[in-house]
């Protein structure tokens, strides 16, 4: 049996398996919110690409994808035919582009490891947008934080593929260790185990809001778990944010 460990932000080992292990991942709801506020888009930047999957299902003629993880460009690149893709960190992406549309979905925010980035990561997106340009993402809650990641333990599995994944509170105030130890079925029949450790903060809403305004954002809207119609509340588990430059 291999062991790998990993301690990184960057999914490596794990990028194989995403797309199985988040089969019930709501894509579709990400997508019907992109859709909504992207009528006129012509262009797109996906920050956290991924596999690229919600990038590969969006109607716009130009698309762009960053991520940090070397080997899920490479998976997104498999899946696509029509979009650009670079391995870029969030914090400091530099393309010589400009968009009328930048997402950032599936708490890819809360992997920026203080507000100091988190704030950088702002400061890209409307360095990078088109005038008007919309910048949309969403972010654990601190509901979310304190619940569903308090030393919580979740596992599922397949025929290829087993998981577990512990939750930590980390040492500062909404921070969070993910610890995933996975085995992967090779082609030979045995599998090998895996280990990645990530860490993820979170901020609240009204701080995010001052981050956005400090980044020279109008707040366009904010609402929370996937319903435009929601307001922002404090037993939310998902906050989404529309911002305009």
């Amino acid at each position: 049996m291999t062991v790998i460990v990993l301690a990184t932000n960057k999914y490596k080992s794990f990028a194989k398996v995403y797309d199985i292990l988040n089969y019930d991942m709501p894509y579709n709801l990400w997508l019907d919110i992109i859709k909504y506020y992207s009528k006129d888009a012509s262009s797109v930047l996906d920050i956290g690409v991924g596999t690229g999957y919600i990038l590969r299902n969006l109607s716009i003629d130009k698309k762009f994808g960053i991520d940090n993880s070397e080997e899920m460009i490479d998976l997104a690149k498999s899946h696509h035919t029509d979009a650009e893709l670079y391995v870029q960190d969030m914090i400091d992406f530099d393309l010589d582009e400009r968009f009328d549309l930048i997402i950032a979905t599936a708490d890819v925010l809360n992997y920026a490891p203080s507000k100091e980035d988190f704030l950088k990561v702002l400061n890209q997106a409307y360095k990078h947008l088109n005038e008007n340009g919309i910048f949309i993402f969403d972010v654990h809650t601190e509901e979310k934080f304190k619940t569903d990641f308090n030393y919580e333990l979740y596992s599922d599995s397949n025929e290829d593929v087993f998981y577990t994944w512990q939750t930590i509170p980390g040492e500062k105030d909404l921070s969070v260790w993910h610890e995933l130890t996975f085995f992967i079925k090779e082609s030979d029949g045995r599998y090998s185990k895996y280990e990645e450790t990530h860490y993820q903060e979170t901020y609240k809403h009204s701080d995010i809001l001052q981050m956005a305004i400090s980044s020279d954002f109008t707040i366009h809207h904010t609402f929370s778990d996937f319903d435009i119609d929601n307001p922002i509340t404090d037993l939310a588990e998902r906050n989404f944010y529309i911002l305009k430059k």
